[in-house]
């Protein structure tokens, strides 16, 4: 595995020189890959409950705008 290190000041973003010297397509498969989770009941509720809360406080600060309150 190629070991990231950050260089001050060299304008790389903190890759090493060969890592810097490669393209977007050729970087994205230099870097190492992690499988998916797979997340269990508790999780998905909360992701579900969050995304149901955020669509609520969109349709809120819609509803706010519209009346001008």
């Amino acid at each position: 595995m190629i070991k990231m290190e950050k260089q001050q000041g060299d304008g790389s973003g903190g890759l090493l020189p060969e890592l810097a010297a490669l393209e977007p397509g050729q970087l994205a498969s230099a870097k190492p890959r992690f499988p998916r989770r797979s997340l269990k009941g508790p999780q998905i509720l909360l992701l579900w409950s969050l995304r149901l809360y955020l669509l609520f406080m969109l349709a809120v600060v819609i509803y706010q705008a519209w009346t001008g309150a």
